[in-house]
Order: structure tokens, then sequence, then C-alpha cells
């Protein structure tokens, strides 16, 4: 009784080495359905990255920041010349900036993981992270504008108020390095990730740079049209920085879609082509520039500001759906796992690749 209830107990103890139905479906399966099956099961084809998790927040952001410190660049320009004709260039051009700078910290805000935690990016100063260079960057940019605009408020509205004017000078150019910066840093924050549709291309940041000047320029000149009196001269000097500013920004862009090859597909042929190629090309290249170069001078005021609203509104559209599509193209380039191969094989550009 003894070994019987021994052998039992050691029998319970044994591990089951029946195999399971799976296995004996595939044991008696035939070769091309193991084939199938071993195929659908491995991890060929998985995407080797996580998609983006930036929303249309971030693309609005990108847009409104764009504004905010391109027309603060030719406000802090247009003062720091000593024109007295470019006095209320420069006064709009800062109305525009603080305008658009303010959705900018709640578009940011709401794209975090934990928003209660936002100060935390303040915490640290990390030059060399790009992400957190922009954050102080937007705070450091946020002061000048704000004391401008706190400036005008205060004041009594006279332009001969020589000590005012001196200080919104100086202020604009305490501004100029953190506006310079904004301009460029979402194009360069991009490239530093790993997806193929950003990181292939060095010339992103000046593509975003060319894009957020021309839409400071076309905020500003639509925000002066509204605006009493004759503003013809200086629309027209806005025109023409528009203009020299979407030729640059269609440079890059070239220069982008040829150094980005391949990796640029989600762009110029994903679900996102159409935005890219009628409205950040057609909108808001091809047409601003063609409708400055062909408009001649009216002598009816109320036209010629319809006309510079008119092109200001195109190149605005076009400026959004660049940014708008470029942020959003990130989500199909994670998904390519071709592009990312190649976007991770060593090359002679980068840091430790040895010839030999």
């Amino acid at each position: 009784m003894t070994t019987k209830a021994n052998e039992k107990g050691a029998a319970e103890w044994l591990p089951d080495c029946t195999p399971s139905s799976d296995i004996v479906k595939m044991a008696t399966a035939n070769p091309a359905t193991r084939a199938q099956a071993d195929k659908r099961e491995d991890y060929y084809g998985v995407p080797l990255l996580k998609r983006p998790k930036w929303r249309w927040e971030i693309a609005l952001y990108f847009f409104f920041e764009g504004i905010s410190a391109g027309s603060f660049l030719l406000g802090a320009l247009a003062d720091l010349s000593g024109n007295k004709r470019l006095r209320e260039l420069a006064r709009t051009a800062y109305d525009v900036s603080i305008l658009t700078l303010l959705p900018c910290p709640p578009l940011l805000i709401a794209d975090l993981g934990r928003p209660e935690r936002f100060h935390h990016m303040l915490r640290v100063f990390k030059p060399m992270s790009p992400m957190n260079l922009g954050a102080w960057t937007l705070t450091g940019f946020s002061a000048p504008v704000t004391a401008i605009t706190a400036l005008r408020l205060i004041s009594d509205g006279s332009s001969s108020d020589q000590n005012k004017l001196v200080l919104r000078s100086r202020l604009g150019a305490v501004g100029l390095p953190f506006a310079l910066t904004m301009i460029s840093y979402p194009g360069v924050l991009l490239s530093t990730t790993s997806t193929p549709v950003w990181s292939r291309s060095r010339f992103l940041g000046a593509l975003f740079a060319c894009s957020s000047l021309g839409n400071g320029a076309a905020a500003t000149s639509f925000a002066l049209s509204w605006q009493e009196g004759n503003h013809n001269v200086v629309l027209e000097r806005l025109a023409k920085i528009e203009s020299t500013a979407r030729i640059c920004e269609g440079a890059a862009l070239v220069t982008y879609l040829a150094t980005a090859k391949d990796a640029a597909r989600p762009l110029t042929k994903g679900r996102h082509s159409l935005l890219f190629w009628l409205g950040a090309v057609g909108c808001g290249l091809l047409l601003p520039v063609i409708w400055s170069d062909n408009r001649k001078q009216d002598k009816d005021h109320l036209r010629s500001r319809g006309k510079s609203m008119v092109r200001s509104v195109l190149s605005l559209a076009g400026g959004l759906a660049l940014k708008w599509a470029i942020t959003h193209a990130g989500r199909q380039s994670a998904d390519d796992v071709q592009a990312t191969r190649n976007a991770t094989r060593p090359n002679k550009g980068a840091s430790g690749w040895d010839p030999a």
C-alpha cells in the first residue's frame, strides 16, 4: 500500500508532457500551412518605432509660435532701424506677437501626459536638449513681449514720446535672440527624433525658420490692412519681405525633400500629400509669390488693402498646412519599417562610423 501511495504521489508531481491541441494541429498540418503560420507569427513587418503621440495641439503650437516670433522679429528690426515711417509697423508687429503668443503655453501644457507638472520643465537647464531649450526660450521670449505690451498699455498714445520708443527698441533688442531661436527650434527638435521623415534631413530647422518669418510678415500685413490710414508703402515692404521669405522657404523645402529622399514619402505620397501639395506648396508658396509679383500699385486704398489681406490669408493658410502636414506625417513615417532601417544605417556623416 505504501509503495502504491508513493507512486501515486510521485505521479502527481510529474509534469504533464501531453502536447497541446495547437501543437498537434501544427505537427499534422501540411508544410504550406505551417509556413504561413510561421510567417504570421514572426516580427517581419512589425514597426520598429512607436508612433509619435503629438496631436493637433503641437501642430497649432508650431504655427502660432512661428507667427509670434516672426512678427516680433520684424517689429524689433523696424524699431532698431530708427525709421519713423516704420513705427506703426513695429507697433502692429508687437501686437500680433503677443496675440499669437497667448495660446502657445496652453497648447503645450495640454499635450503633456501630466499637465499639472508642466513647471517641472523649468527645474533644470539643459541647452543640449531641444525640448528643454525650447521651454526656456519660450519663457525668455515671453518676458520682452509682455513688457512691450505693458509699455503700450500705460502709454498715452503719443508717438512722440522718445523715452518710451527708446525703451521699446531696447526691449526688442533683448528679445531678438529668443525670437531667432523660436522660429527655427521646432524643426531642430523634430530632426533630433528617430522618425525618418523628420530625422533624415538637417534642413527642417531652416524650413521652419523661413516659414515662420513669412507667416509673421503675412499676419502683420493682415493686421495692418485693417487699420485706418494709408499704409500702402509699408504694406509693399511687407509684401517684399514675405515674398523673399517664401522664396527661401521654397529653396529649403526642395533641399529638404532632396536630402530626405524616400523618407519623405509620407509627406509627398501619404495621406497628408494633398494637404502638403495643395495647401503648403500651392496656397502657401506659389500663390502669394505670384500675387505679389503681379500686383500693380493701386490708387484705391480699399482695393489695395483687400488684395493685401487675400494674399496674407493664402500665405497663412499655407503655413498652417505645412506645419500640420509635417507634424502628422510622423505617425505614418514611424510605421514604415524600411525607412526606419535606412535611417538607422551607419553612414559617413554619423558619429563613430569607421570606414575600415
